[in-house]
Formats: C-alpha cells, structure tokens, sequence
C-alpha cells in the first residue's frame, strides 16, 4: 500500500505556515547558479523592469478585459480560433464560455451539496470550522465533470499551445485525468483569500536539476529567449521535494476550474497577473540580484509551499494583478502552472462561488506514474496521491466507482488503454507504449 501524506487541507500549503529562514545551503544554490558577472543579472532586470513599464498601464487601464475570452463553440478540433492563441500565451491565462451547460453546472453543484449533506461532521475542509475548500474528490458529479467531452476539448486546446521536440515523451493531443477538490466560497467569506502566489513547486524550481533548467535562459539573463510552453524540461521536473499536503506532482500545463455559480468580477473569485514570461522571469530572477544573492533568500519560495509574491520585493508583479471578468455557471478558467494568481480577499456577493477544480495534464512519463497511484486511491475510495491524507470518503457508499467512469473517463484515469487517433511523434509513441506498460494495459 503507497505511504499516505499527512492529514491537512488546502491550508497546508499556503505559505504563511512556514516559519523561519530557508538554510543556509539555499545561499550557495544561489552562488552556484548565478552568472560569474553580476552585471549579466543587473543589466537583465533593468530590462525586466522596463518590460514591466510597458506593459502595466494597458493591464491596469483594461483590468478583467485583459484576459482572453473565448467561447467554446469555437474551439474546433480542439484548436483555438488562430486569433487568439498568441494573445492567450502572452498572458498564460483564459475564460472558456459554455464549457458546459449552465443546466449542466448546476446539476452538478447540487449533487455536490447532496453529497456533503449526506455525510455531515466527516468530511475536512479549509477553514476548519466553516469549510470553504472541501476535502472530497470522488463525488459522482467531479468525476462525471473530469471527463465530460467538451471539458475534453478545451484541455486538448491548451495542451496544444505547448511545444514539444520529436522525440520528448509526450502526447500533447492526449489528457489524462488528475483529481482535485471543490470550492463553495459563501457570501461574506473573507476566510479563504490568498494574495499572489504560484502553485506547482516552489524551492523546487531553483533547487532540482530538472525544473531549473526550464529556467536556464532567465537565469544566463537572457530572460527575453525564455519559452513559457516548452515543454522539454518539465517532463523530468521534480516539483515536490518535501512531500507536502497538497504539493502537485503532476504535471499540469494549465491549472483551471469548471465554475459552479456565477461569479461577480473581483467579488471572490480569482485574480491574475497576466504576463507569464516577464512574471515568471521576475521571480526566478529577484532572489539572484545583489541585495538577496549572498542570503538563502529565494524570495517568498520555502519548502512544501506556494511561492508567496511578496510586494515589497516584487511590487512589478503584484501591482498588475487583476479580477477575473464575471463567471457563469459552465464557464471554464485556466492559468498557466508559472501564472502568478490570487483569491478576492472577500466573497462580495449575494450568492456563493462555487468551482471544480480541474486542470489540464497531458500524457508523459511523470504524469502517467501519477495516474497509476491515483487509480489506486480510486478504487479504494482514498484521497489521491497529492493531497492530504485524511481519506474521508473510504466508507461512502455513494462516492463515484469505477463502474461509473464514461467511456473517456476510464481513459483519463488509466483502466483502459490508449489508442492513439492521431498521427504521432516519436516521442509521443514512447510515451503512450510506455503509458500502457505502466498501467497493466498491454
């Protein structure tokens, strides 16, 4: 049986629980990978800085009409409209309208309230005494949401504004299944806010080998050659070094959520700081500069936690953050796994905000070794693999099975095998054998 993380909530990983300084080993980490001539850093944030200059007045004076918005009846193919994929790659984030129906949305936010009404006092969530974030991945309605067709197609959408080599062991056209909780923030909460952050990985992305080197343009100072969407080093990253309650090891290319209410614009909802390449070059960059670079400082990056955007350090990133525009039962919101993002400190509305969370996660090595824990903690009912172990839904009899898996939810979740329909790369091929091996499914 696979060793459980330990009990906990989304609390967990928020970076106000650690305490104290990072080693001392983090000071020479930085050494290390810093170019011999602090005049390559300097002179590379003076024109970060200028980026930034730029670009924050048209962010500030559009505010939510920054974000790319994109209905899904035009998503052909699982292609955006050509128009738009630049722009979404530039700012690394996008509202889809009518992913679902909102008669779709809403049967599954009352099944979901069911669900929790059905098994009071045993389900955890964040805050602990009135629970925003709930701990519950296997009600019907999430794992029937995870595989619905046209959720389907968006995540192949933003899978395919990635790039990959011929022979880099992935399938861009094809998204396995990764199970997350839910949110029903109520009217007035101001529990469950969160200034800007990054999730996926935090020491990590200086610290591993790997996950560095996604970095390596922003660290030689050349952040202007960094490609936010290739995807080479990120197949072999390790994004969670210290087995936190809620630290993702999958790889996800966009994190996102299905909404479940609607969602009045900056009234508790989600933020973003829409400029991945320049934010993303701005974090890894800062702790190197001279006024950090000989402490073990990384900036607001500890161990088992989000990245916290501090806005003393960091006030370029922090003073762009803007609301998402107002949300529909049905849409869909995704954000880049490097986007800098944010929660409304108070939900401002007559009405909840209710979502499901959901990303997008292509298929490759890491993730189908995920999906092969997480098919596990399925059938027995436990929590997935990345999240805290308090296994709340063990002994539900009305949790979601195996038996209820669709057709494209068996193959999302690893108990059917994959049968490209698709011309494949080399890399691709590899990785679907591979993922087929894996999984017991020859």
């Amino acid at each position: 049986m696979m060793s459980a993380r330990k009990e906990g909530t989304i609390g967990s990983i928020f970076a106000t629980s650690f305490k104290g300084e990072l080693p001392a080993r983090f000071a020479q980490l930085k050494k290390d990978i810093s170019p011999s001539d602090p005049s390559v850093m300097h002179d590379a944030w003076q024109r970060l800085e200028r980026a930034f200059q730029e670009e924050a007045p048209i962010i500030k004076s559009m505010g939510s009409k920054i974000i790319p918005q994109v209905n899904f009846k035009d998503i052909v193919d699982g292609n955006f409209p050509s128009d738009m994929k630049d722009e979404i790659k530039k700012r690394g984030c996008v509202v889809i309208r009518g992913v679902v129906s909102e008669d779709v949305a809403n049967s599954y936010k009352q099944q979901v309230l069911d669900y929790i009404a059905a098994h009071p006092g045993e389900i955890p969530g964040f805050p602990d005494n009135d629970p925003q974030v709930w701990e519950l991945y296997w009600s019907k309605a999430q794992v029937e949401a995870r595989s619905n067709p046209n959720f389907l197609q968006a995540t192949t959408a933003l899978n395919r504004l990635w790039y990959a080599e011929e022979d880099s062991k992935v399938d861009l056209e094809t998204n396995l299944t990764y199970c997350d909780r839910l949110r029903i923030r109520k009217p007035g909460d101001e529990s469950f806010k969160l200034r800007e952050h990054l999730d996926g990985g935090s020491v990590e992305r200086w610290e591993d080998d790997n996950y560095r080197k996604c970095f390596s343009e922003i660290l030689a100072g050349e952040w202007e050659k960094h490609d936010s969407y290739n995807v080479t080093h990120r197949l072999d990253a390790k994004m969670q070094l210290y087995d936190a309650p809620g630290g993702c090891e999958m790889f996800r290319t966009f994190q996102g959520w299905l909404s479940l209410s609607n969602a009045k614009s900056g009234c508790g909802s989600i933020r973003f700081c829409p400029l991945v390449k320049e934010t993303t070059s701005a974090i890894i960059m800062r702790p190197l500069l001279q006024d950090l670079l000989e402490t073990p400082s990384l900036g607001g990056a500890y161990p088992g936690t989000q990245i916290d955007i501090d806005p003393v350090l960091l006030p370029q990133i922090t003073d762009i953050c803007v609301p998402v525009p107002d949300i529909h039962p049905g849409d869909a919101v995704f954000w880049h796994c490097d986007l800098v993002h944010a929660v409304d400190l108070k939900c401002e509305q007559p009405t909840d905000s209710s979502v499901f969370y959901i990303p997008a996660t292509p298929l490759c090595n890491i993730n189908t070794s995920y999906i092969n824990k997480q098919r596990e903690t399925f059938r027995l009912g436990l929590t997935p693999p990345d999240f805290p172990g308090n296994n709340a839904e063990k002994n539900f009899t009305d949790r979601a099975t195996p038996s209820d898996l669709s057709e494209l939810g068996r193959l999302g979740m690893g108990f059917e095998r994959l049968e490209p329909k698709h011309k494949l790369t080399k890399g691709a091929q590899a990785a679907i054998e591979e993922h087929n091996r894996t999984l017991g499914l020859n």
